[in-house]
């Protein structure tokens, strides 16, 4: 009989390591897609020195969309007013290509990748999130 409740204890901290690696799995996949689109509106930007164009608005308008899918998986596995940071800074992002703010349009996209740092350095799977 002691063998089943060991069983059932391996059986469930088996399924807990799995979640938590399936959770840091999503969450940096997403942070760094956002990552990465943020390096390269910083080459388009560096391009063409200006925001007003095409390629910048559909750019942002892509990096919003990517956040929004992302947003809505990662608010079952973070608490949400820790990634909506990001989400204020896209919406700043557009803003920006509006008044052709480039300078402010880079601390954004600086903005960004630096919540998306930190996050990808704090939420990651760890012993601490297992126990």
């Amino acid at each position: 009989m002691k063998f089943f409740h060991y069983f059932n204890f391996v059986l469930i901290v088996l399924l807990l390591v799995f979640i938590c690696v399936a959770e840091d799995t999503l969450v940096s996949k997403s942070l760094s897609e956002i990552q990465t689109r943020c390096f390269e509106l910083e080459e388009i930007v560096e391009e063409h020195n200006h925001l007003k164009n095409i390629t910048t608005t559909l750019a942002v308008d892509n990096l919003e969309y990517v956040w929004m899918v992302d947003e809505k998986n990662m608010c079952f596995l973070v608490n949400h007013k820790n990634i909506q940071e990001i989400g204020q800074e896209i919406a700043k992002l557009k803003l920006y290509i509006a008044s052709n703010d480039i300078d402010a349009f880079k601390v954004s996209l600086e903005e960004i990748k630096f919540f998306c740092h930190s996050y990808l350095h704090f939420m990651g799977a760890n012993w601490h999130n297992v126990l």
